[in-house]
């Protein structure tokens, strides 16, 4: 049923100057991509958003933010997961370790 779980550490800026998340967590055709992000007071947190790959028959790929029953399993993964490396690195943060959790 659920695709192996796989983590992705990112690059903070593709070569074009946009920005890429933080870090990125897959399972099967869902992801939840971790962004790093900073209040107006100059406050960093941490957030994540979800979307779910496909595939039509001709070929033509994209995203999607909405899923199908059968993505239960796979978004509470992701979710689950996403939060716990949140927490890991706002906890290490928190102790005086600046910096981004390794996968």
């Amino acid at each position: 049923m659920t695709n192996e779980l796989k983590t992705e550490p990112k690059k903070k800026e593709k070569e074009d100057g946009s920005k890429k998340p933080e870090h990125v967590i897959r399972d099967g055709g869902i992801a939840a991509m971790i962004w790093r992000r900073e209040s107006t007071t100059g406050f960093p947190y941490y957030e994540y958003s979800i979307s779910r790959s496909w595939k039509n028959q001709a070929g033509r790929a994209g995203y999607s933010q909405n899923y199908f029953s059968r993505n239960e399993a796979q978004l509470i993964n992701v979710i689950g997961q996403a939060t716990k490396w949140i927490a890991d690195v706002e906890a290490k943060d928190q102790a005086g370790q600046p910096g981004v959790l390794a996968a």
